[in-house]
């Protein structure tokens, strides 16, 4: 007998155009089924719920359609249900009665946050008192709609950005060629989406019209159907477009429809992540389209086919030079694939997905129990980067903060809805805790770490580990004794730009690198202190340093010199102010360094390296490739400390223990940054004791 999926969960609707949002649940319910989990779906009693219904049953899904009155009955005895909402105001019903049926109640919202009536918001604010998560289909519609949340009353809730995806195995491909496809036709653009104002279909048009002006004598294909048609046929032939727009109303052939175009062109006033969008990149067919939130989030910020909303001149130009060059459109299609496969995948949207499921079945019908509770010693800067990441994840909850300072502790725990304890030790012995985040100065360390492990309590911990390399060492030891699970904030391994880097050096070795950290002095008076800080190398280069490792493996010895310049507007600073550092790996590459914080300003921080017939730039923003064919750059996508959060939070729950720094790996990135230290200061090359037998970098499959 197979066994039971571990959660059973309705994806609902009653949008009465459910059209992307119906071939998202639809990609959803497949995805979630081939991991496991029950899904059935439900879909509004109209011609478009019966299609999708349909569609449904004949990939081997549960569906039904549902009368107007009928939800409270097909949402009895469902544990959990996913509405999908396709504008703010749509989904309320369902919403009530999923919550009055006790089920716990995700809500994905598939457009920005648009709501501008004062009733509307009113209405929603309401709705969402019965929701446990809500879903935003890319990072800047979560974004908005975390700052709608944020100031409605309630409970706050979780807003988590799950990206759309699609079946990339089922491609897109030609059925058949299109009827009125013609040998040695003219440069064929596509478009395909709802015909309502949204999508702006007037300015293309408009651009078309400019296009032809211009001697470029392409075609429109307008597939879909929806209000606006009568006004746009009537405004192609005031235009004088003719038989150069033809206007396809809905079509089941649209993969054929692609196949056969020169551009998709999407020329929306806004998305939420459009799913034609991810076919077209999908199928190798180049996109034109607006710079609007979710469609550059999937194209990339860099694309070079990005165009102002509203704009026909401006998105003519970009039709006309797309269509000028092929070359580039071929180098486009090649850059879209790999950015979907990438991060547009249905298995990753899944995934994502069922984490969030989970996560709120457990709460609503288990309680708060599966929620880990997290302590933090320390309430600085960082410890807020941390609390803008957890206070996304619903299945975590900040509960304790302590902090020298009174005044940060009670701001953070004010963030949190967490309680402030006046030191560590009365924190871990009155709060009941899952996890600790140690955020703390360089100096500082010692006593939190070995209390949390004294108490068996798994930490994050951020860098550097401490002054002390022989404490640091003793705090490894116990943490292996204990085998607590342990975390480092070295985020740059958590950079996709980063898994980038290792597949090409895979089979490709590193040869030379080099490393900048050139910037300005940090406000905090205890970090302009050596016997505080350890320095630039110590406090921040040793992102670098850690990075080269992630790329090369260990390093055998250092040669560190310094450079110290008196300032008068840091006053006892005892910092170098220079340094210049030479290591060797154990794989036979070399390396320099180079730091300074005499800027006023940052002014490179980031690792540049080098291999046969290889060169890359790497930064914690974005990477540039060069394998002699131009330098391109790619912005580094999503968000690396979420992820080196999710990772610690992941392993602390009993699930896979994918952290790529715990302790002991972060300890061998601190023997580096202090041996140059040290190096620089007796002007001796220092030699690495104690070198592993595997010193080598592992490429493993990294974590998503």
């Amino acid at each position: 007998m197979p066994a039971q999926p571990e959660v059973e969960v309705l994806l609902a609707t009653d949008s009465p155009e459910p059209s992307g949002v119906g071939r998202h649940m639809l990609l959803l319910a497949a995805a979630a089924k081939a991991r496991g989990v029950g899904v059935a779906l439900a879909f509004p009693d109209h011609a478009a719920g019966q299609r999708l219904a349909d569609e449904a049953r004949a990939q081997g899904l549960s569906a039904q359609v549902v009368a107007e009155d009928g939800w409270p009955a097909a949402l009895a005895g469902a544990r959990l249900v996913h509405v999908h909402a396709g504008i703010g105001w749509e989904g309320h019903g369902l919403t009530h009665a999923a919550a009055e049926a006790g089920a716990a109640v995700v809500r994905t919202e598939h457009l920005p946050w648009l709501l501008t009536d004062a009733g509307q918001i009113a209405d929603y604010a309401e709705a969402v008192r019965r929701v446990d998560a809500v879903i935003a289909v890319s990072r800047a519609a979560a974004a908005g709609w975390r700052r709608a949340l944020s100031g409605m009353s309630g409970p706050a809730l979780p807003v988590a950005a799950i990206p759309n995806g699609i079946a990339v195995e089922a491609a897109p491909q030609p059925a058949a060629q299109p009827e009125d496809q013609a040998e040695g036709s003219a440069p064929r653009l596509l478009c395909v989406g709802r015909l309502t104002a949204q999508k702006r279909p007037t300015t293309l048009l408009l651009a078309l019209a400019r296009l032809r002006r211009a001697g470029v004598d392409a075609t429109l294909d307008m597939v879909g159907d929806g209000p606006l048609a009568p006004r746009l046929k009537r405004l192609a032939d005031r235009l004088g477009l003719g038989p150069a727009v033809r206007f396809h109303g809905r079509c089941e052939d649209v993969p054929a429809r692609m196949a056969q175009a020169t551009l998709l062109v999407l020329p929306s006033a806004f998305e939420g992540l459009p799913l034609v969008v991810l076919e077209a990149m999908a199928a190798g067919l180049p996109v034109v389209a607006t710079r609007i939130g979710g469609t550059t989030e999937a194209l990339g910020p860099d694309h070079p086919w990005l165009t102002p909303p509203g704009d026909s001149r401006a998105l003519a130009a970009a039709l006309a030079a797309a269509l000028a060059d092929a070359p580039a459109r071929a180098a486009v299609a090649q850059a879209q694939r790999a950015r979907l496969d990438r991060h547009f995948t249905a298995d990753r949207m899944a995934a994502d997905t069922i984490t969030i499921w989970r996560a709120a079945a457990r709460r609503r019908h288990e309680g708060l129990m599966d929620r880990i509770r997290l302590g933090f010693i320390g309430a600085g800067g960082i410890a807020h980067r941390h609390f803008g990441v957890l206070e996304t994840m619903p299945d975590v909850s900040v509960v304790a903060v302590t902090d020298p300072d009174q005044g940060r502790a009670d701001e953070a725990a004010r963030r949190m809805g967490a309680t402030t304890y006046p030191d560590h030790a009365t924190m871990l012995a009155e709060a009941e805790l899952d996890a600790v985040y140690i955020c703390i100065p360089p100096f500082a360390h010692g006593d939190a770490e070995r209390a949390c492990i004294a108490r068996g309590l798994p930490f994050f911990v951020e860098k550097p580990l401490s002054l002390d390399l022989e404490l640091a060492e003793e705090i490894a030891a116990e943490v292996e004794r204990a085998g607590l699970i342990t975390a480092v904030g070295y985020h740059w391994r958590y950079l996709d730009t980063m898994d980038e880097a290792r597949a090409h050096l895979a089979q490709n070795p590193a040869h030379l690198m080099q490393g900048f950290w050139i910037d300005q002095t940090p406000p905090p008076e205890w970090w302009w202190r050596a016997d505080k800080s350890g320095g630039q190398v110590v406090e921040q280069a040793t992102h670098i340093i850690d990075a080269a490792r992630f790329l090369a493996g260990d390093v055998t010895e250092v040669y560190g010199l310094n450079a110290q310049r008196e300032r008068g507007d840091f006053p006892g600073l005892t910092v170098p102010t220079a340094t210049a550092a030479t290591l060797r790996f154990a794989s036979g590459a070399v390396a320099n360094l180079a730091s300074t914080c005499l800027l006023r300003w940052n002014h490179r921080v980031g690792l540049h390296v080098f291999s046969d017939a290889l060169a890359m730039e790497i930064t914690d923003h974005d990477i540039m490739i060069d394998t002699g064919r131009g330098r391109p750059v790619r912005h580094a996508d999503g968000d690396p400390v979420w992820r080196e959060d999710r990772d610690f939070v992941e392993a602390v729950m009993g699930r896979d223990n994918r952290i790529r720094c715990p302790y002991a790996e972060a300890l061998e990135t601190h023997r580096v940054a202090l041996a140059i230290s040290r190096s620089a200061e007796t002007g001796a090359l220092v030699k690495m004791e104690g070198l592993r037998a595997d010193p080598q970098p592992i490429f493993r499959q990294a974590s998503a």
